[in-house]
């Protein structure tokens, strides 16, 4: 049996790590204000001996814009001394806009990572910080964005953020730009219910409406895509980074974790 970082009881499991679930790493999710399973997501992908803690931002009847996003982004110092205090091994900030909603650019990100992980003395990982991260180390120069749930507000911001890195952004595009959903009320609406089927539809349109990127991104830590990577590279013909694989590549490296993740994708399987 293969275990992937879960605290299991019972049997040989817990005779050898029950105690000790994060032999190899324990790492702590901030997570924005709202359901967020990326941890368990991330446990599913993980090599053995790695434990995930969760706490939440929150901000009441929290939506995925700017004005929001950032009141939840103001928690952060006090999510990062909470794990600290835990005890984790490295923070891990979800949620991709946290990283440019400011529209301020990719300085003050940077700088919020380090003030982070000064204060905690954590190596902190950033969500959309990884992604452009992942983009610049594999020499990627241009990208084509699925932005899925993203407002034009958003996808603007996100597209300066990209670009402010050097990096040439083909096409940002949403779900209502796509007609995947009618409008973004109707997006807002399916928070939490969006479909493997939408977020795959998302990514092909966006390769096929810009064959020059170098490789596609699926944006949104709240779409499940690691299930989507592997079958859509080999659709598309090119490499396919998400929030997620982002993310968690980083958490990975910084940790020193090496170890085989065949299935998921290209990002992860380095």
């Amino acid at each position: 049996m293969r275990l992937t970082g879960q605290p299991i009881y019972g049997g040989l499991a817990m005779q050898r790590w029950g105690e000790d679930p994060g032999w190899r790493g324990n790492v702590g999710f901030i997570s924005p204000p709202g359901l967020d399973i990326t941890p368990m997501e991330f446990l599913k992908v993980s090599p053995e001996g790695l434990a995930i803690f969760q706490t939440f931002t929150h901000v009441p009847n929290f939506k995925v814009q700017a004005d929001m996003i950032m009141e939840a982004a103001s928690q952060l110092d006090h999510c990062a001394t909470v794990m600290k205090n835990i005890g984790v091994d490295i923070i891990a900030q979800v949620g991709t806009p946290f990283s440019f909603a400011h529209g301020k650019g990719l300085s003050l990100t940077k700088t919020v990572q380090e003030r982070l992980e000064q204060k905690t003395g954590l190596p902190c990982v950033l969500q959309g910080l990884s992604v452009v991260n992942i983009l610049k180390s594999n020499g990627f120069g241009s990208v084509s964005v699925a932005c899925t749930y993203y407002n034009d507000d958003l996808a603007q911001k996100y597209t300066d953020f990209i670009e402010d890195a050097g990096i040439k952004v083909h096409s940002m595009v949403n779900w209502v730009t796509q007609g995947i959903f009618p409008t973004q009320e109707h997006v807002d609406l399916s928070r939490g219910g969006y479909r493997m089927s939408q977020v795959y539809d998302a990514a092909k349109m966006s390769a096929n409406n810009s064959p020059g990127a170098d490789c596609i991104v699926i944006s949104g830590g709240g779409v499940r895509t690691l299930d989507l990577l592997e079958v859509l590279e080999q659709d598309i013909g090119k490499p396919v980074i998400t929030s997620d694989s982002a993310m968690f590549r980083e958490i990975f490296d910084r940790l020193g974790v090496n170890g085989p993740l065949t299935g998921w994708g290209s990002i992860l399987g380095q």
